[in-house]
């Protein structure tokens, strides 16, 4: 738990891309195998069962698509602030190399 909250904010969101980039290769396959099925499938109940599961994966990946973007987005602006922000606090040094 410690370890946690001693990493930085791009760090968390580097993390939390690669969560999000095998969760979304888990999905894919298993959104393939559910497609796949639901062809072998006689029953056409079990069969469309099926397909709605596959569309409801079909689903959830677009939904991961969009926090991946706000995600990415969030870290450009958060790492983009931070840069603006140690540009202020450098200032101009002097010849000791101090802040003035």
């Amino acid at each position: 738990m410690g370890k946690e909250s001693e990493q930085t904010p791009r760090e968390k969101a580097e993390k939390t891309l690669l969560a999000i980039k095998e969760f979304k290769r888990y999905l894919e396959g298993v959104e393939k195998d559910l497609s796949g099925m639901s062809k072998k499938f006689s029953n056409r109940e079990i069969a469309q069962g099926v397909g709605f599961a596959a569309t409801g994966i079909h689903e959830a990946l677009t939904y991961l698509g969009i926090v991946k973007k706000v995600v990415e987005k969030t870290e450009r602006i958060f790492a983009k602030r931070n840069h603006v922000s140690d540009k202020e606090t450098d200032g101009p040094l002097r010849a000791s190399g101090d802040p003035q």
